[in-house]
């Protein structure tokens, strides 16, 4: 069985001012693609599927859309809700979606997954029409059976057990079972994952799940999610697939785990090269294969509106953030610059007269700024678990004012 692991779509998602959307649906059918030419069996989306826990519409749409497109020729494909999602809206198509081989995976309890479907698929009335036939024979190729912790997905006399953990939040995690607070965040996690793989068996056994983890015993927190260590992992699993790290990561050997990166770069400070790891179960191989549809962020440097437009000239198949240290542009020029299809931002590092430079804050983070407000007034920088409660309750009055 071959399986393709991706992760963080962040569908709505915006660049200042830029919509991403458009690159969103064309990856989408480059995944689609690569799953044809690759004979994909099973398609892990491990978390952050929607940008934020109230998407557009728009966004929505794609989002369904593309389970379809993806779950194409008997494809399973599983949408795990990570920290940007809200479970209940991600999973209210749930019913339908399980008649297309497409798991929601917004709980713990997968044991109803397939009440909805047939035992014994009959035929379609069109089935003197020969191509929808083949087309409907096809799609009976993956079976999916659904366990407390997962599901196991079967292809003739093959079988992969695939745990399913969404981001266990503490509000997720109470919900799952009984907590006690006495004991840490980090043991609760570990927990409920080795709960979740009870199930697993002789055939080969993966987890996906959402989770910031380090090696590190000094990491900050990471997009509001406070840092793991690795060990919260059970050995169980022959593969870990991970969402939340916007980069290819393999981040420990036992068990093997592996963040897969986002397929679109969203950050400047992200790597250019994208990626997805193909999973093959029979070889026990991950090989990771390259994503081109999506535009690439470019930051560079410029003292002047001549150089601004030659860098957006050069770049134009970019996104560009001009970072501006010249004498100030005039109307007119900065005019010129915005409406370059390249542009996407301008942040102006310095001024005339000596001044002390100055950056603009508007495309830091409400984590980064928090920090620099922190070590401002305190002198050092703030504790993980602080952080990461600033920024869900930033993202929480934002869902509201929406």
């Amino acid at each position: 069985m071959k399986i393709l692991h991706t992760a963080d779509l962040h569908l709505g998602k915006k660049l200042n001012k830029a919509s991403r959307l458009d690159e969103q649906c064309a990856v989408i059918k480059e995944l689609s693609e690569l799953a044809d030419t690759e004979d994909i069996d099973v398609i892990l989306i491990a978390g952050d599927i929607f940008d934020t826990s109230v998407p557009t519409s728009d966004a929505e749409r794609v989002f369904y859309r593309s389970m379809l497109t993806l779950a194409e020729r008997g494809r399973a494909v599983v949408a795990l809700a990570g920290n940007h999602d809200d479970e209940r809206r991600l999973c209210a198509a749930k019913p339908l979606a399980d008649l297309q081989g497409i798991v929601l995976a917004g709980e713990l309890d997968y044991s109803a997954l397939g009440a909805e479907t047939l035992s014994d698929p009959t035929p379609p009335p069109s089935l003197y029409a020969l191509a929808d036939a083949a087309d409907y024979l096809q799609k009976q190729r993956t079976k999916i059976t659904g366990h407390f912790g997962g599901i196991t997905v079967t292809k003739g006399e093959e079988k992969t057990n695939i745990a399913l953990v969404p981001y266990p939040a503490e509000s997720r995690l109470a919900r799952w079972s009984k907590q006690d607070y006495n004991i840490p965040y980090a043991e609760r996690v570990k927990q409920t994952l080795s709960a979740a793989c009870a199930f697993f068996d002789g055939n080969y056994n993966i987890l996906c799940t959402h989770l910031f983890l380090t090696k590190s015993d000094n990491a900050d927190a990471l997009g509001g999610l406070v840092a793991l260590p690795t060990d919260v992992l059970p050995q169980s699993p022959d593969y870990v697939a991970l969402g939340h790290v916007h980069k290819r990561l393999k981040i420990c050997k036992a068990p093997y785990a592996e963040y897969s990166g986002s397929p679109v770069q969203y950050a400047y400070d992200e790597g250019r090269t994208k990626s997805v790891n193909i999973i093959d179960t029979q070889k026990r191989t991950v090989t990771p294969i390259v994503l081109r549809s999506a535009k690439c962020l470019t930051e560079t440097d410029a003292d002047n509106f001549d150089e601004c437009m030659h860098k957006l000239d050069f770049y134009r198949d970019d996104y560009v953030r001009i970072k501006y240290g010249g004498e100030p542009l005039t109307r007119d020029e900065t005019v010129q610059i915005k409406a370059h299809p390249a542009f996407n931002d301008l942040v102006v590092t310095a001024t005339l007269r000596g001044e002390p430079t100055v950056e603009r804050k508007a495309h830091l983070s409400d984590g980064e700024i928090f920090d620099m407000y922190y070590k401002h007034k305190y002198s050092k920088d703030p504790v993980p678990e602080l952080k990461a409660a600033f920024t869900e309750l930033m993202e929480e009055l934002k869902n509201e004012a929406r």
